[in-house]
């Protein structure tokens, strides 16, 4: 699942990279033949940067697309452990989108703002090959959970801005159309965090939630919310123990102050990465709502 595991180890990264076929399988089922490439979509300090792209088959047509961010605190995870996990993934090819899922710099290695800066130079690079890579340049959206929720979320809050915007395809725009924020923290200067997730977060912004730092003010996409802002699906669960329900919830309020068109899906008894036994709606049912929501959103 898209949500499992937001926190892994580089043994388990290994695993998936070596039976990643599975994951072609997976998503050729709901749609059809597909097709798969991985490409270099940018070169950042000498580190080249990879994109996954999953496909339907057929060719010739202008597709919307979905940029997946993985998780994983900033400082762990990558494009195939989250690929492999991604039951929206599989839906949303099966429902014609081109799924793009990309490694970025991982922190602390990286400092930040390389991370955003990347994901930012991944919209950029589709736009700028959007013809040969059969995707619509104005139907592009952002699937992102845990870190990877706080990285689409920047994408929606900063898209009018030059903020972050660095590297190559300066000409083009690094906004996006649509976010789904599956349970990434919003509010990175909250004074709720627990105790392991403020450790979390000192790691890998170097400041801690206590701090006061304009670094993480800057690094909250509740920041940067304004009218104008494209419309929102957040997915939080009731008991995540990792990012407080507090996150989204106050996040989905500010948007809706703002007039910008946002959905909340409270997982009651969902913890982090919702896969909880028992949490309502289940995680089939919240793929299903993913791929019902950029169906609707991005409609022609």
């Amino acid at each position: 699942m898209l949500r499992r595991r937001a926190l892994v180890t580089a043994g388990v990264v290994l695993g998936v990279a070596i039976g990643s076929l599975s994951l072609v399988d997976a998503i050729r089922g709901p749609a059809g033949a597909s097709s798969t490439r991985t490409v270099t979509y940018c070169v950042e300090a000498g580190q080249a940067l990879a994109m996954t792209l999953f496909a339907p088959s057929s060719v010739g047509l202008s597709r919307p697309a979905v940029l997946q961010v993985h998780g994983g605190g900033w400082q762990k995870g990558g494009r195939l452990l989250s690929l492999s996990q991604s039951d929206a993934a599989a839906d949303l090819v099966g429902a014609g989108f081109v799924v793009a899922s990309i490694d970025y710099r991982l922190a602390p290695a990286n400092p930040w703002p390389d991370q955003i800066i990347d994901a930012k130079c991944a919209v950029r690079y589709l736009r700028a090959h959007a013809a040969d890579l059969g995707i619509d340049p104005d139907r592009i959206a952002a699937l992102g959970d845990s870190a990877g929720g706080q990285l689409v979320s920047l994408l929606g809050t900063t898209g009018s801005s030059a903020l972050w915007d660095a590297g190559p395809y300066p000409g083009e725009s690094s906004a996006v159309d649509a976010v789904v924020d599956e349970f990434g923290p919003a509010d990175l200067t909250a004074n709720d965090w627990p105790g392991y997730s403020a450790a979390m977060i000192r790691r890998a912004f170097g400041v801690g939630p206590d701090s006061g730092s304009a670094v993480l003010v800057q690094a909250s996409p509740a920041t940067h919310v304004s009218a104008g802002d494209p419309p929102f699906l957040i997915v939080q669960g009731t008991d995540d123990e990792v990012v407080p329900e507090t996150q989204s919830e106050n996040f989905a309020a500010q948007l809706r102050a703002d007039d910008v068109r946002v959905q909340l899906v409270l997982v009651d008894g969902g913890r982090h990465g919702l896969e909880t036994p028992g949490e309502n709606p289940p995680p089939p049912t919240i793929a299903a709502l993913i791929t019902s929501y950029l169906v609707d959103t991005l409609h022609d």
